[in-house]
């Protein structure tokens, strides 16, 4: 049995200009969203999911790849994907996508689960994650 693969990405360190541009743009959409005119409820609301769906590029993700399959932990809970639900695994730009879908698919962003990789352990952690990956079928 191999030991679970844990690792921290904080998007404030490794793409700091995308964490910077995200905040501004959540600002400036709280800015509008109170210029409204709504109510405070809704205001809030609104402001929330305006935060809410830039943060990944404002909080931390904590990831793990253990026997049973992969996951990430933010600021909404545990996402976690078992092995024998995974059909593909691909490397991009911002980390690891790994998909139900054997094929690239229009859905990969909503059912599929990007696991981000620091730029500092990259090479070393996407080296494990291959030899996993190969293992159980990815």
């Amino acid at each position: 049995m191999t030991a679970a693969l844990e690792w921290t990405f904080n998007p404030w360190r490794d793409r700091p200009l995308a964490s910077v541009t995200a905040a501004v743009l959540g600002l400036a959409g709280c800015v509008v969203v109170a210029t409204l005119g709504e109510s405070a409820v809704v205001t809030l609301g609104l402001c929330l999911a305006v935060l809410g769906s830039l943060s990944p590029l404002l909080s931390p993700a904590r990831c793990r790849a253990d026997e049973e399959g992969v996951s990430r932990r933010g600021p909404f809970g545990l996402q976690r994907r078992a092995w024998n639900e995974l059909r593909r695994c691909a490397e991009r730009p911002g980390g690891l996508l790994v998909s139900p879908y054997a094929r690239p698919h229009w859905l990969d962003a909503y059912r599929g689960l990007l696991l981000p990789l620091p730029h500092r352990d990259r090479d070393a952690l996407m080296a494990e994650l291959r030899t996993r990956m190969k293992r159980h079928g990815c």
